[in-house]
């Protein structure tokens, strides 16, 4: 009877997995109809029911049944899609970022060694993410109790005399570790990827407004290219560090727990098994090296590929004319073959790393009998035999996710090093000295006085010299001169885009 219980709840939570995959599947085909364009239409969208959820109603997720049951009636379209909560919003996330960056870098001037952009984003979203390890590390304890579980009913099941309480013991706890197991993954999963996404919008804003503010020389070191990786690649990997910060540490808890169950049951007959796992660790960490510095090369290949793309569209109108693409296709698929040897590199190594991990689940088990067999350290009866398999089936998961989690790590630290020499490049307002004068009962517009300006801070002579500038309000102005008079840094030095030696700026 306890078998024929233990095997319906297994396949209910077969079932329960196959119900989210479906509904994940069907709310990635419905939301292709977002993206067409909404023009001259209102839409009117409710808040989402998380914001007002009871404790069970979020316990189970409950609250998304009825945009689900929406889903599974009809396409949805854009006014059926709830607004996220405020605190989800990217706006609050960023000022929350704003918050802890701004105290960062004033304390941070003297230091550059330290990243202000991994601090703040760790101040800024640290809470939620203690509550989010609070619920990885119970489902890592409720995946590790089940082998002595399992352990404790092969032996009852072999024991002459039963006893109906303990059997409905063991099997209570097998129900609640399972139950409890699944609802942490949920709410572990749902929790990374919310907080990951309040990390990508902040970012992707904190990106936005640097470029706003950014000097004539940053710009030329962040070109268009680069600053949409910043978006596109940097910030959405971000996006993912939750998750697979997570997934990093819990997976070593699990391996570091299940060697010690191992040792309980099999004694010193594990100590063979151990030797694979410790030459894999040992490889590993060239491995990470390799990959690191690979990472960076390719991130550098692919910013200078899209730098030359850019000013290859921005020039094609004389492209064309002088019948140069054949030589401008040729310079773009070099700078592409550089980019692919790179990457070829990466996912040769990580394949390597991989088919170690890989050939683990069969290697261990193997050389672990084969330790308790000299040993004699354990009897191979069904209650051993079970436990040791169930416990390696358990390592497998960490053990297959180490390696792709570290290469994620390793590609997460490249992009924040990315993201904050970016955030800390030099801004107009900090190097120009401009003193902005909004006055609308001034008689001049704008007014330089003994104005002088420079491009390159290593030029001997400045690009404009004792400039004296005075527009009143309403007048039409025309800059006439040959080229290379300066007309061009003349209208930059009023809107402030050139560094200022010396003079005032008032407008």
């Amino acid at each position: 009877m306890l078998q024929w219980l233990v095997h319906f709840l297994l396949l209910f939570c077969s079932f329960q997995n196959l119900g989210y995959f479906v509904a994940s599947q069907s709310n990635q085909e419905d939301n292709t109809s977002l993206s067409e364009p909404l023009i001259a239409q209102k839409v009117e969208t409710t808040q989402t029911q998380l914001g007002r959820a009871t404790l069970l109603s979020k316990l189970t997720f409950s609250w998304v049944n009825s945009l689900l049951r929406l889903g599974y009636s009809k396409l949805l379209a854009l006014e059926d899609i709830p607004f996220l909560l405020p605190e989800d919003e990217a706006n609050l996330a960023y000022q929350a970022f704003m918050h802890a960056w701004e105290p960062l870098v004033r304390d941070n001037s003297n230091n550059n060694n330290k990243n202000s952009v991994l601090w703040s984003v760790a101040r800024t979203f640290s809470k939620e993410n203690i509550l989010i390890a609070f619920y990885a590390l119970l489902r890592s304890i409720c995946m590790i109790i089940s082998p002595l579980i399992l352990y404790a009913f092969v032996n009852y099941t072999n024991n002459t005399e039963a006893d109906l309480i303990e059997g409905f013991s063991i099997l209570g706890f097998m129900v609640l570790s399972k139950v409890v197991e699944s609802l942490c993954q949920r709410h572990y999963s749902f929790g990374s990827r919310r907080s990951g996404m309040k990390i990508r919008s902040a970012l992707m804003v904190a990106v936005y407004q640097k470029l706003l503010k950014l000097s004539s020389s940053a710009r030329t070191r962040h070109s268009t290219g680069e600053v949409m990786n910043y978006i596109a690649v940097d910030a959405y990997r971000l996006g993912e560090f939750p998750l697979w910060f997570h997934i990093t540490w819990t997976s070593a808890v699990q391996l570091v727990l299940s060697i010690i169950i191992l040792f309980s049951v099999v004694g010193a007959g594990a100590l063979p098994g151990l030797v694979p796992l410790l030459i894999c660790g040992l490889l590993n960490v060239p491995f990470a090296q390799i990959i690191h510095n690979c990472q960076s090369q390719f991130m550098m290949a692919q910013d200078e590929r899209l730098r030359s793309t850019s000013e290859i569209l921005n020039s094609m109108k004389i492209i064309k004319l002088q019948s140069w693409e054949d030589k401008f296709k040729n310079i773009v698929l070099s700078l592409r073959a550089k980019e692919f040897k790179w990457l070829t590199k990466v996912q040769i190594i990580k394949a390597n790393g991989a088919f170690l991990y890989w050939m683990n689940p069969t290697i261990v088990p193997t050389v672990v009998f084969l330790g308790c067999a000299l040993f004699k350290s354990a009897p191979l009866n069904a209650g051993t035999i079970f436990t040791v398999i169930t416990t390696l089936r358990i390592m497998g998961e960490p053990v297959r996710m180490i390696p792709e989690a570290l290469s994620i790590m390793i590609q997460v630290k490249v992009s924040f090093d990315r993201l904050n020499t970016f955030l800390l490049d030099e801004e107009l307002s900090s190097i120009n000295g401009y003193g902005r004068n909004i006055k609308q009962s001034s008689v001049n517009a704008v007014e330089i006085q003994e104005g002088n300006f420079i491009w390159d801070h290593e030029s001997v002579s400045p690009t404009l010299r004792e400039v004296k500038l005075e527009i009143k309000w309403g007048q039409k102005i025309a800059v006439c001169g040959p080229v290379g008079a300066g007309k061009s840094s003349l209208l930059y030095a009023v809107l402030g885009e050139i560094p200022k030696i010396s003079g005032t700026v008032s407008y």
